[in-house]
C-alpha cells in the first residue's frame, strides 16, 4: 500500500468536558496517525446538532494535530500563541523519523524538517534544529516549512537542497486538511478503495475478500462521530453511505461496550488495515 488516508469528523472531541480533555483525545489520534503511517487526515464537517460551533472544533483539531505533527525544534516558529495550544505540553512525543532526537539525523545526506527565517536575493535562510543554520538558492516564503536534505558545512552554515518529503524513503508525517462536508471530503479520493465504518456495517471476511482480489495501492477510511455514524451524516446531506464508499465495514465486531470512542474505533481500524495489506 503507497498511500493511507483518513477522514474524521469536526465532532471528533465534542464529547469532552473541556480543552484539556479535548488535547488528551487528539494527542491519542495524533499517535495513531503515525503509528499506523497515516499520510493524510481530512476533518470534514459533520454538521452534528450536538456541536454549536463546527468551524470551531474544526480549526481546534487541524491546529492541534498539526502541532503533534511538527518537528519540536519548529514549533515556537511555526505556531503562533493560540488558545487551542494551551495544553499542548500533554500530548504524547510521536516519534517518528521526521522528529529526531539531539544528534540524530544531523550529518550530511540525512533529511530534515527545516523552517524559513528569511529571503533575499535567491538565496533563503533555514532553521534545521541543529547547531548550524541552513542555506538553499532559492528564494522561499518566510515562515514556510520544507523537507531538506543536508549537504556540506560551509562558513558556519549548511548548504542544503529541498526536496519532496516522498523522496526521504521514511515515514514523514501527516498532512491536515479541512473540508466543509463528508461528500466534499470523499471526492478527494477517487482513485482511493474507500472504506466506511459502522456498528452495522458489513463483516471483517467481506473488508478481507475485497483488499485480497483487488489490492488496492490506495485507501481512504471514514468515520463517524461521538453522536452518530456515517449513516446519520450521510443522511444529513441528502446521500447515502453506499454512495461514498465502495465497503462499509465493521472492524468493532462482537464489542464489549455499549459505544466504541472514535478515536478507539481509529487505533482498532488502523491496526486492522495494516496487518491485512503488508
Amino acid at each position: 500500500m503507497s498511500s493511507l488516508s483518513v477522514l474524521l469528523p469536526s465532532s471528533l472531541v465534542s464529547d469532552a468536558r473541556s480543552p484539556l480533555e479535548k488535547t488528551v483525545k487528539l494527542g491519542m489520534v495524533a499517535r495513531a496517525l503515525a503509528i499506523f503511517r497515516v499520510d493524510e487526515v481530512v476533518i470534514y464537517r459533520d454538521r452534528d446538532p450536538h456541536v454549536k460551533d463546527h468551524r470551531g472544533e474544526m480549526e481546534f483539531i487541524s491546529t492541534v494535530l498539526r502541532y503533534a505533527e511538527t518537528p519540536q525544534y519548529l514549533r515556537k516558529l511555526l505556531f503562533p500563541k493560540l488558545e487551542a495550544l494551551r495544553y499542548v505540553g500533554l500530548l504524547p512525543p510521536l516519534r517518528t523519523p521526521h522528529h529526531p532526537l539531539q544528534g540524530e539525523k544531523s550529518g550530511e545526506g540525512d533529511f530534515r524538517e527545516a523552517a524559513v527565517l528569511g529571503a533575499e536575493r535567491g538565496r533563503s535562510l533555514l532553521e534545521l534544529g541543529l547547531e548550524e543554520k541552513g542555506v538553499v538558492e532559492r528564494r522561499l516564503e518566510v515562515g514556510s516549512r520544507v523537507t531538506v536534505r543536508l549537504g556540506k558545512k560551509e562558513g558556519g552554515l549548511w548548504r542544503v537542497e529541498v526536496v519532496p518529503r516522498e523522496s526521504t524513503g521514511e515515514y514523514w508525517g501527516y498532512r491536515v486538511l479541512e473540508r466543509e462536508s463528508l461528500s466534499e471530503a470523499v471526492k478527494r479520493y477517487e482513485a482511493y478503495f474507500k472504506i466506511g465504518t459502522s456498528r452495522y456495517g458489513k463483516k471483517l471476511e467481506e473488508l478481507r475478500r475485497s483488499l485480497r482480489e483487488m489490492r488496492p495501492e490506495r485507501l481512504m477510511v471514514a468515520f463517524g462521530g461521538p453522536y452518530g455514524g456515517l449513516s446519520s451524516i450521510c443522511e444529513r446531506e441528502g446521500r447515502r453511505v453506499e454512495e461514498l464508499f465502495h465497503l462499509v465495514v465493521n472492524t468493532l465486531p462482537g464489542q464489549g461496550t455499549a459505544t466504541v470512542r472514535t478515536e478507539e474505533a481509529l487505533l482498532a481500524t488502523l491496526a486492522l488495515l495494516r496487518a491485512e495489506v503488508e
